[in-house]
């Protein structure tokens, strides 16, 4: 299941005891400032959490799933993330808490 904005910031604003309106602010203000600096490519580095960048795809042969054509996927750029090992260790950590219950 994917979770949206809003639940996200609802369980923000639970976790942070602060309310839904301030929560569902502070993600909205988050991703447009991530995306003023992604747009000027810089990386966006958050020690403990990982790193946002731009990256390129550079143009290759592929084909349309639903028809079996062969066509070209022409270059373009993606938002890349990298998680930090800091990060990783936390959520196999819950992932393991979880397990154990």
């Amino acid at each position: 299941m994917a979770i949206n904005k809003k639940e996200f910031a609802d369980r923000m604003a639970e976790n942070g005891g602060i309310t839904k309106k301030a929560a569902f602010q502070a993600v909205g203000l988050f991703i447009d400032t991530l995306m003023d600096y992604l747009g000027e490519n810089e990386k966006v580095m958050f020690t403990g959490f990982g790193r946002f960048e731009m990256r390129s795809m550079k143009e290759r042969n592929g084909r349309n799933m639903s028809t079996g054509e062969r066509l070209v996927v022409p270059e373009h750029r993606y938002v890349g993330f990298h998680a930090s090992d800091v990060l990783v260790g936390k959520i196999d950590e819950r992932e393991k808490q979880n397990r154990d219950k």
